[in-house]
């Protein structure tokens, strides 16, 4: 940089240059402009004070040159000295004009620059301490940068010393879960794992099985034959129990205790309970195995949760216990018995036969049963005869079927309101009815209605859903359908749709057939209609089971089991183009108000039309936990309102009209 002597000794060579140069240049007022240099490298080097002095140096400098010329000029051309001035202003006063505004703007410049040169002097010193600052704070950085950098280089190794741990412990759990999952139900480990385990007062359904004649089998044989055989049983047991969402309280020898709504409180836990005793007795039926299973299942309120204090099991305590136990003692050998609050709840779905006699029919009873055979035929020919219906009831008493006495001799009271003997008969029934058709059962106080369990309904075979003359001429159908019920039963067990599916499959086959359509199509619905809802797995089974209205993310929920149903469909092999665009379009409507593309017209399949037709009608001439089913006439007069408001296809709903005609 350029002290101080150096910039002025600058300065003065500039403005002697400049001089020079002016002075034997012709174009002097050309050259006038070159002054800038020595006024500009004054204030950039020496500051605005010594531009400002240099440009006064530069205007007198020129103005006494000018002024020398002039009046040399003027003394050769004969003018006195007192006239020069005179002389100046007629001779050269374009001259004179031109070096004033030269003059003005150089004294301009001069002091704008020390303007500018001021602020710029000050706007240097702001950035030179702003510099200084930032160099401050650049080397405080790079001390925190350093001292991050070592806490850096800890927390990695105090990282890697967690992640250890981390997974050590996570080892660790694993092995623990491992344990517990072999020493208990998977899901009662799970839930002790997370601590969500409660001990509560719980409406439960309670199954215990037993084997028959297990017992005399095990004491002629050696001990692996033994367990062998037993761990065989436990097997079919068990994978029928997870598959209905049950429990396997504990193993008792050759007998096992199982409960169904707890730990999960599934709210279907009586349909649940009933349906996996089926499976386990067909399953146990199929093996031919010497002994008998006995099954029985009670439902009602129970003490659940962990018992005991360092070895703890989850279990039920309570009278519904002591029941089931007792109905499985009661049981026949390769029967299912049940208890009366079970059967209220499963009976839309089940076949049963009361228990009314635990030792068989009585010898005496034969000749009741042919005299019973008789007066209902003279009652169907003459409806409304008391006698008749007085004779009948008393019949029933006789052979101890007390429920149907009642119901008879209701009859012929109605009929002869005043007749004494009817109403002593009637006041007689009634008062039997509890020691007649229920049993006594030792530790109970009260007897107990007991149902033997017979098997699943046909939903197929229900007049108020499909007239008898439908069935009989399309029931060759169940035979072509191909999905079989284990698939769609623990799906629908959990909302109480048992038989939906198969209802759905059977009419869009039939609606199908009846719009003429091709054998491929009517194919593809039979299985469609079978797979359609098994998305409803992947959904909280209490909302599937909400009696009001659904939130807006239930029913988002409720809405993605098409896509789990196609996904799982899939899965199964049963990926026919046909089939997934039928599952993927059942729930869209005409008018594109449907889920879950929102498909409207003619982009929904034909199939997916027939199918959501099938789907409502079934639906609403089901029976539900929360509502009773609809009468078949309100139920089409309810899909036909969905054919007005442009749900559904009109060409279905006329089908299925006709076929109900």
């Amino acid at each position: 940089m350029l002290t101080q002597s150096h910039a002025e000794l600058v300065l003065v060579v500039t403005i002697l240059v400049v001089s020079v140069v002016f002075h034997w240049i012709p174009q002097k007022i050309a050259f006038l402009n070159f002054f800038y240099l020595p006024v500009l490298a004054a204030g950039y080097l020496l500051g605005g004070r010594r531009a400002i002095s240099t440009t006064v140096l530069c205007v007198l400098l020129v103005l006494n040159y000018y002024g020398w010329a002039w009046t040399r000029e003027a003394l050769t051309q004969g003018s006195s000295l007192e006239a020069i001035p005179e002389w100046i202003v007629s001779h050269q006063w374009e001259t004179l004009f031109s070096l004033a505004t030269w003059g003005g703007f150089v004294i301009l410049t001069g002091i704008a620059f020390t303007r500018v040169h001021e602020k710029m002097v000050a706007s240097y010193n702001r950035v030179r301490d702003l510099n200084q600052v930032l160099q401050q704070q650049a080397h405080e950085l790079e001390n925190l940068n350093q001292s991050l950098t070592t806490s850096t280089t800890e927390l990695q190794q105090n990282t890697a010393q967690l992640e250890q741990k981390n997974l050590l412990i996570e080892q660790l759990r694993q092995q623990m879960e491992q344990t517990l999952y072999t020493t208990m139900d998977s899901t009662v480990a799970r839930l002790m794992v997370q601590g969500r385990l409660r001990q509560e007062k719980r409406r439960i359904s309670v199954l215990f099985c037993d084997l028959k004649g297990f017992s005399t089998y095990s004491e002629q044989r050696q001990p692996e034959v033994i367990l062998e055989d037993l761990n065989d049983f436990y097997g079919v047991v068990e994978e029928r129990v997870e598959t209905y969402h049950g429990h396997i309280d504990k193993y008792m020898g050759d007998g096992i205790m199982c409960e169904f709504g707890a730990p999960v409180d599934y709210e279907q836990h009586c349909l649940q309970a009933t349906i996996c005793g089926l499976k386990i007795q067909e399953a146990f039926q199929g093996r031919n195995l010497p002994w008998g299973l006995r099954i029985g299942i009670a439902s009602g309120d129970a003490v659940v949760g962990l018992l005991g204090v360092r070895r703890q099991s989850y279990s039920a305590l309570g009278e519904v216990v002591n029941l089931a136990h007792r109905l499985e003692e009661l049981c026949e050998p390769g029967q299912l018995y049940i208890d009366e609050t079970t059967y209220e709840t499963i009976q839309p779905f089940i076949e049963v036969e009361q228990v009314r006699s635990l030792t068989g029919r009585r010898e005496e009873d034969k000749k009741y049963l042919e005299l019973l055979a008789q007066k209902e035929n003279q009652l169907a020919r003459d409806p409304n005869n008391p006698e008749l219906l007085f004779t009948l009831g008393m019949v029933y008493l006789q052979i101890r079927q007390a429920s149907k006495a009642v119901q008879y001799i209701r009859r012929a009271m109605d009929l002869k309101p005043d007749d004494r003997d009817i109403k002593v008969a009637y006041a007689d029934a009634s008062m039997k009815q509890d020691e007649y058709e229920k049993i006594a059962i030792r530790g109970l106080a009260r007897r107990q209605a007991v149902f033997k369990v017979l098997g699943l309904k046909n939903p197929l075979c229900t007049p108020e859903r499909f007239p008898g003359r439908l069935y009989e001429a399309y029931k060759y159908v169940e035979g072509l359908i191909e999905i079989p019920n284990s698939i769609t039963l623990q799906v629908e067990v959990i909302d109480g749709s048992v038989g939906h599916s198969l209802c759905v499959a059977f009419l869009s086959y039939v609606l199908a057939d009846a719009m003429g359509l091709p054998e491929d199509l009517k194919r593809n619905l039979l299985v469609a209609g079978r797979l359609q809802d098994l998305g409803k797995s992947e959904i909280w089974h209490h909302t599937l089971n909400r009696r009001g209205g659904l939130s807006d993310a239930e029913r988002k929920e409720i809405e993605g089991h098409v896509a789990a149903s196609v996904s799982l469909a899939k899965r199964m092999g049963y990926d026919r183009p046909g089939v997934i665009e039928i599952i993927a379009g059942h729930h869209e409507a005409l008018n594109g108000t449907g889920f879950p593309k929102h498909l409207s017209g003619d982009h929904i399949p034909l199939g997916a039309r027939i199918s959501s037709v099938a789907d409502a009608y079934c639906a609403l001439t089901a029976w539900r936990p929360y509502r009773p089913a609809w009468d078949a006439h309100v139920s089409r007069s309810e899909v036909r309102k969905g054919v007005e408001a442009g749900r559904y296809d009109p060409t279905v709903v006329n089908a299925l009209e006709q076929l109900f005609a």
